[in-house]
């Protein structure tokens, strides 16, 4: 066969091998997103905060408030906030004295809610964090934590 032929030949087919084995190439592009949930909050949306302090609908569901109590829980929470509010708001106030007053308001909306309980909720109420997060974990070994949450 003729020189030239075959350097033809072997460029055609060298031509022809390049592109059949790039398509057996693993594919390195990233995968398209994955489908949200239905219940998810959109791909822009901030993420979501940590509630602090007491939650209306979740005390309801906890201590299975009546309709009346549920108005008056709901009042003392939104006291509680807007008096929070104040208190940070408040540039007067170094951030020791933001933090003492803050824990009063805590411990004024708390009792607040209590006065509004029966013994029973009372019971339960007692035993629910007050920030929102489940209690810490004791350790395994049975001493106290190191760092024990502020009581209120």
């Amino acid at each position: 066969m003729n020189p030239q032929k075959v350097l033809r030949l072997s460029l055609l087919s060298l031509g022809l091998a390049i592109p059949a084995a790039a398509s057996f190439a693993q594919d390195t592009s990233t995968p398209p997103p994955a489908a949200p949930a239905p219940d998810a909050p959109p791909a822009d949306a901030p993420p979501p905060r940590r509630r602090g302090g007491y939650v209306l609908e979740d005390l309801t569901a906890k201590l299975n408030l009546t309709a009346d109590q549920q108005k008056s829980v709901g009042d003392a929470i939104k006291a509680g906030r807007d008096n929070m509010r104040a208190i940070r708001g408040d540039d007067s106030l170094s951030d020791d004295d933001k933090r003492t007053k803050s824990r009063a308001a805590m411990a004024a909306t708390k009792a607040q809610i209590r006065a509004l309980l029966t013994p029973d909720q009372q019971a339960i109420f007692d035993k629910l964090p007050a920030r929102g997060g489940p209690p810490p974990a004791p350790p395994a070994d049975g001493a106290p934590p190191a760092n024990p949450p502020p009581s209120n």
